[in-house]
């Protein structure tokens, strides 16, 4: 195989399974962490990321056949750890779900592919933040900021119901 041939065949593998590897992820990403699995199963958590570094390697710097390998066993990985967290059914993780008395939902995750997840569970009537959004509005609401100054000062403490708040 020439130099050009192989350059083309990593070059092929590694458009190849970056997509295929992010398809595979969302199934799990959507619902659960790792940190989630690392508590349900630890054995099959570290073989996971085991995994994930077998594949980065390849990725990095091995061959076509590495990359095709590792990839396909990534994306195989994935599958049985979702399968797993779902037969234990493992609580989602990925994101939090807030409601207030007057009947607003709103759902907090980092992770932008839960949003679907979310949805199906929750209607289409949830309002989705990411927690950098969450701080924005608190830093631009000066009685979110007073809030927020008493929960620095109280941990633990809970706003349960406000009453008589003015604009």
């Amino acid at each position: 195989m020439s130099r050009r041939d192989l350059t083309r065949t990593i070059d092929i593998a590694m458009r190849t399974w970056p997509p295929r590897v992010t398809e595979a992820a969302l199934a799990f990403e959507a619902r659960w962490t790792q940190r989630a699995l690392k508590f349900h199963n630890p054995k099959l958590s570290e073989q996971f990321e085991a995994q994930l570094g077998r594949y980065d390697a390849a990725m990095n710097s091995g061959n076509s056949t590495e990359i095709d390998t590792e990839g396909s066993r990534l994306c195989r990985a994935y599958g049985v750890i979702a399968a797993d967290m779902q037969k234990a059914n493992v609580p989602d993780d990925a994101y939090v779900i807030g409601r207030d008395r007057g009947g607003l939902t709103i759902a907090i995750s980092a992770v932008p592919s839960a949003r679907d997840r979310v949805r199906d569970l929750y209607g289409d009537a949830v309002i989705w933040f990411s927690p950098d959004e969450v701080a924005t509005l608190i830093a631009m609401d000066e009685r979110a900021q007073k809030i927020a100054a008493v929960k620095a000062s109280f941990p633990g403490a809970e706003i349960i119901n406000v009453n008589g708040a003015s604009k």
